[in-house]
């Protein structure tokens, strides 16, 4: 039987792997070899919480977390397609919005991103999709 945090990401991943110009994907505990001079993404599920929503028996439960989606783009051709590539994610996961996987509706709180930096000879962007769901 599947867990919540297995319907959490696969509702996630399924958005990431929807939008639009998203590039190579690194999936998380999955063999992946990035190529040089070309973009990739690099998700991870980050659950945070999980406690009652009420008192009493059996009650509701409320679930969160961060869905982190690392942004990389080759170095040295300025922040541009780094910041392009950033916005993208950003624009996909809209605060105030929902994303679905069968019955399990997950609830994004925001999406930004924090200050790149360089990894190897890649500009690496992270983008923090903070998100939520009631069970």
């Amino acid at each position: 039987m599947a867990s919540i945090y297995d319907d959490i990401r696969a509702a996630l991943e399924t958005k990431l792997a929807a939008v639009s110009g998203v590039p190579s994907i690194g999936w998380e505990n999955l063999q992946f070899s990035p190529t040089t001079g070309q973009s990739y993404v690099v998700p991870r599920l980050l659950p945070t919480r999980r406690e009652p929503a009420v008192m009493g028996t059996n009650p509701q439960m409320y679930y969160q977390g961060v869905f982190r989606v690392v942004c990389y783009v080759p170095e040295g051709n300025g922040p541009s397609a780094g910041d392009d590539l950033a916005d993208k994610i950003i624009d996909a996961f809209e605060a105030a919005t929902d994303v679905t996987f069968g019955s399990t509706i997950v609830s994004i709180r925001y999406a930004e991103r924090e200050s790149a930096d360089i990894d190897g000879p890649f500009y690496m962007i992270p983008v923090n999709i903070g998100w939520y769901l009631y069970s």
